[in-house]
């Protein structure tokens, strides 16, 4: 709250200020719209803002992945999902909200960027597919091997087990995560200076300096492959 209260503009603009053209010109009113409806065809994604506009509240880790999702794999500029999801938290909290939302879109250039796989979150976070099924009746009996990628059912598993009523993903989650990655990549090769990154850094960057004495995790592997870094400590 406290980044908000120093630098108000920043529900407005991006914190990283070169970072602000990253993305140009009016979103893509299908993938925004979808997005908003809970039907992009990612099941995991779908689900949790079907929740979210029937009952106003869904966890943290959630609302990170919609940001990302909307702001990567559908590449929209973040302004337009961010005020969607304020609109909708029972909880909304600008402060909170602003600098969630330009981290989670890449925009502050001091995070590393977070790009989630819906698939295997969906694998990770709903293995038993509880969630899906309570959102996302369209896919009430399709069998948990298949329910996390629908996309991948043959004509004669649906006519099986159902699920044809779902829709198709918007794009291939997996190359848009990589093309997102790359542009983003590009752009901060070109267009980045190190003189804005450090003003953001001293800004509002943390004040406490490296953890010390902070026991080494061995052999953890990293969940999720579209994903630069891990989500939180």
């Amino acid at each position: 709250m406290q980044k908000l209260e120093d630098e108000p503009n920043l529900e407005f603009r991006a914190i990283h200020r070169e970072l602000e053209t990253l993305k140009q010109g009016p979103n893509d009113g299908e993938r925004l719209a979808r997005w908003a409806e809970g039907q992009t065809g990612w099941p995991l994604v779908d689900a949790a803002m079907r929740a979210l506009r029937e009952t106003g509240w869904i966890n943290f880790r959630m609302r990170a992945m919609l940001m990302a999702v909307a702001s990567y794999q559908l590449w929209l500029h973040w302004r337009d999902p961010a005020l969607h999801l304020a609109r909708l938290f029972t909880d909304f909290e600008p402060g909170i909200h602003y600098p969630q939302a330009q981290m989670q879109s890449g925009l502050t250039g001091i995070n590393a960027l977070r790009i989630y796989n819906p698939e295997l979150q969906s694998r990770k976070l709903d293995a038993n597919s509880t969630f899906i099924r309570r959102w996302i009746p369209e896919l009430e009996g399709v069998p948990d091997e298949f329910i996390h990628s629908p996309w991948h059912m043959t004509r004669e598993q649906h006519a099986l087990y159902g699920g044809q009523l779902y829709t198709t993903p918007i794009c291939d989650h997996e190359q848009a995560a990589r093309e997102a990655r790359q542009a983003v990549s590009e752009f901060r090769k070109n267009h980045v200076t190190r003189a804005e990154t450090d003003r953001v850094l001293k800004r509002h960057g943390s004040r406490k300096g490296p953890r010390q004495n902070r026991p080494k995790v061995r052999g953890k592997q990293q969940d999720d492959s579209n994903q630069l870094s891990l989500f939180g400590d």
